[in-house]
C-alpha cells in the first residue's frame, strides 16, 4: 500500500454502518466538500488520483489534497473510535484512561480516583496488564496530587506496578519463544495470566510434536481449550485467540487422519464463533484458517460429498468480508476449489474455477498459484479429451515456463506426455500413464511441487 492510497483502504474497509455513522456525525460541522471527496474516493475500484484531481479541479481545496486528505482520516478514524468505543475491554479501559488525563488536568481528582479503581478491578479481570500498568501509573499520580508526603502509598503502588511489568515482561519472552520454540526455555514459574499460560503451553506443545510425543501434545491443547471454555468472559473478550488454539488442533487432526473428530470440532467451532457476533481481522484470518484446514479434509476424503456446501459457505463468506480479505487469498481458495474438483473428477466445475482465476488474474496475483493454475488447466483438457485446445495450452505453457526459468525433466515428461497421448484410447493411455510414472520415480517430482497439484495421485488414477 503507498502512502497515497491509505485513505482509500481506510474508506474501502468501512461497513455500511460505519460509513452512515461517519456521514451523520459530521453532518452541519464540515464542509461539505469533505463528505464530496469521502463519496468520489468510495465510488473508486482502485485509487486514482489524478482523477480526483481532475473531478475537483474548480474546487479551492484540490491544491492542498495530501492536507485535505489526512485531515478526512483523521476524521473517519476519529468517528470509528466513537462508534466501536465498546469493541472490547481494551477500548472501553482506554477511554478511561484518556478521561482520567482530562480530569486530572481540570484538577478532579475524585473524579480521577472513581474512574481509575473501576478500570483497575476491569483490567485485573480481564488479564489487561498493559494498560493495567498504566491505571496504577496514574492512581500514583493523582495520590501525588492529593497526598504529597503519603510514601507508603507511593511504594504500594509502585510495587504493584513492578508486579504487572513481570506479567508482561513474561508475554513478550512468550512471544519471542513461540517463534523458534528450539531456542528458547522457560521457567516452570506458573503464569497467572489465561493469555500468557496460553502462550506457555503452544510453546510446550510444539516441543511435544519436535519430540515426537504426539500424544502428549494433541492431551496438551485439549487441557489449553477446557482451560478457555471454563473462562466464559476471557473467551468472548479474547476468541481469535481460542479460535487458534483450536484450529492448531485441527491442524494436528488432519495431520494424524483423524478426520471425524476433527469434523465435530469443526461444527462446534462454527457454533461457538456465531455466537460470539463479534467480527475483527484477526477472527477473520483464524476463520480463513478454519477453512483451509477443512478444504484439506475435503482433498484426502476424495468421496466426500458435501464439498459443494463447504465452498459455498467460503464465497459467501468471503464475499461478507471482502473488504477484510486479502486478494491473494480468494486466489489461494479458488485454486483450492479447482483442484478438489479436479481430484473428484467433476472437471466441468473444475474449469469454471480455472477460467475465474486465469480470466481475472493480475500483476499483483501470486505467480506460483497462477503458474500451477496453467498446469491445472492442462490436465483437466486433458481429461476432457479437448486435443485442440490441449496443444495450444500447451505451447502457451512451454513459453510461461521459460520465462520464469529452465523447464525440469517433470515438466518436460509431463508436457509431452500430455500433447502425445490426449487422442489415444483407454487401453493405450493406460499404458502410456504406467511409463511416464516409471520415468518420474527415477527422477522423483519435489514434494513442495505435489503440495500444489499431487501429480503422482492423478497418474496413479491413470494407469
Amino acid at each position: 500500500m503507498k502512502k497515497n492510497e491509505e485513505l482509500f483502504y481506510l474508506i474501502q474497509s468501512l461497513s455500511k454502518s460505519e460509513k452512515r455513522y461517519f456521514k451523520l456525525s459530521t453532518q452541519g460541522n464540515e464542509s461539505s466538500e469533505y463528505l464530496n471527496l469521502f463519496d468520489a474516493i468510495e465510488a473508486q475500484k482502485e485509487y486514482n488520483e489524478a482523477q480526483i484531481k481532475a473531478l475537483f479541479k474548480d474546487k479551492a481545496f484540490v491544491t492542498q489534497l495530501t492536507t485535505i486528505k489526512n485531515y478526512l482520516k483523521q476524521r473517519i478514524l476519529q468517528s470509528l473510535r466513537n462508534y466501536h468505543s465498546r469493541i472490547s475491554k481494551n477500548a472501553e479501559l482506554m477511554d478511561i484512561i484518556r478521561n482520567v488525563e482530562i480530569l486530572f488536568h481540570k484538577g478532579q481528582y475524585t473524579i480521577c480516583l472513581s474512574e481509575l479503581n473501576r478500570a483497575e478491578k476491569k483490567a485485573k479481570n480481564f488479564q489487561q496488564d498493559v494498560l493495567l500498568f498504566h491505571i496504577q501509573d496514574w492512581k500514583r499520580k493523582v495520590h501525588q496530587a492529593l497526598y504529597p508526603q503519603d510514601f507508603e502509598t507511593f511504594k504500594t503502588i509502585i510495587q504493584k506496578q513492578k508486579e504487572t511489568l513481570e506479567s508482561t515482561n513474561e508475554y513478550i519472552s512468550l512471544l519471542l519463544a513461540n517463534i523458534d520454540p528450539t531456542q528458547f526455555s522457560l521457567s516452570h514459574k506458573k503464569s497467572v495470566s489465561l493469555q500468557n499460560k496460553t502462550l506457555k503451553t503452544l510453546h510446550k506443545y510444539r516441543k511435544q510434536l519436535l519430540a515426537k510425543h504426539t500424544d502428549k501434545a494433541k492431551q496438551t491443547l485439549e487441557d489449553l481449550i477446557k482451560e478457555w471454555e471454563q473462562n466464559p468472559e476471557l473467551l468472548k473478550e479474547y476468541f481469535a485467540m481460542y479460535f487458534s488454539v483450536n484450529n492448531n488442533l485441527l491442524g494436528f487432526l488432519v495431520f494424524k487422519k483423524q478426520y471425524k473428530e476433527a469434523f465435530v470440532r469443526i461444527l462446534l467451532l462454527k457454533q461457538k464463533a456465531l455466537a460470539i457476533g463479534t467480527i475483527s481481522a484477526a477472527l477473520i484470518k483464524e476463520k480463513l484458517r478454519l477453512y483451509n484446514i477443512e478444504l484439506e479434509i475435503h482433498r484426502n476424503l476424495k468421496e466426500l460429498h458435501t464439498t459443494h456446501k463447504i465452498i459455498d459457505e467460503i464465497q459467501n463468506f468471503i464475499e461478507l468480508h471482502k473488504s477484510l480479505v486479502p486478494n491473494n487469498y480468494w486466489l489461494s481458495f479458488r485454486f483450492q476449489f479447482a483442484n478438489i474438483y479436479f481430484l473428484k473428477k467433476d472437471h466441468k466445475k473444475a474449469l469454471q474455477w480455472i477460467n475465474d482465476i486465469l480470466n481475472h488474474q493480475t500483476k499483483k496475483d501470486r505467480k506460483d498459484l497462477i503458474t500451477y493454475t496453467y498446469w491445472l488447466n492442462l490436465l483437466v483438457h486433458y481429461e476432457l479429451n479437448n486435443g485442440f485446445t490441449l496443444r495450444y495450452l500447451i505451447n502457451s505453457m512451454k513459453k510461461h515456463l521459460k520465462k520464469q526459468k529452465n523447464i525440469v525433466f517433470y515438466e518436460k515428461s509431463i508436457l509431452k506426455f500430455l500433447s502425445k497421448t490426449v487422442e489415444y484410447d483407454v487401453i493405450e493411455k493406460r499404458k502410456a500413464f504406467t511409463i511416464l510414472k516409471e520415468q518420474l520415480e527415477e527422477h522423483p517430482i519435489p514434494n513442495h511441487i505435489l503440495g500444489y497439484i499431487d501429480f503422482k495421485e492423478w497418474i496413479n488414477r491413470n494407469c
